[in-house]
Formats: C-alpha cells, structure tokens, sequence
C-alpha cells in the first residue's frame, strides 16, 4: 500500500526573521553585481541588434542574474509590507 503524504497548507503570508531578510538583500545585490561583471550592459541595455554572438550569449546570462535579483527583490517587497 503507498504512502499518502500530507496535502501542503498554504499560507498567504510568511513570517521571516530580519536576518534571513537582510540575508536575501545582501544576496540579490550580489545577483545584480554577477549581472553588471557578465555584462553592465544589462542595466543600461542599449538598442544593439547585430551583436556578436559571444556578447549575445553573456547578456543572455546577466539577464538570467537580473530577472533572478528581481524576482529576489520582489519578494522582499511584499515581505516588507506584510
């Protein structure tokens, strides 16, 4: 006979201690610096259509870092609502 595990609750909220908060900040602000070292072009992207592969490839990647620090930030935002 399987196990059946228990169904997860779902909360709307999340009670986070202020050093796991502070710990997040410190980690999307590293996110965001991978971003700039990979390509600082992510932050002040400019209207380059036909650039090499290589450079496509690493901004390609800082973007991944940025949209991952935002999604980061996102979440500290509600946090700090809450």
């Amino acid at each position: 006979m399987p196990r059946r595990t228990a169904p997860a609750i779902t909360a709307d909220y999340v009670l986070l201690p202020a050093d796991a908060y502070h710990g997040l900040q410190a980690f999307r602000d590293e996110l965001i610096g991978i971003a700039q070292t990979i390509d600082p072009a992510t932050t002040t992207p400019t209207p380059d259509a036909r650039s090499k592969p290589e450079q496509s490839r690493r901004r390609a990647l800082a973007r991944v870092f940025r949209l991952w620090a935002d999604q980061v930030h996102g979440n500290l935002e509600t946090v700090r609502s809450d």
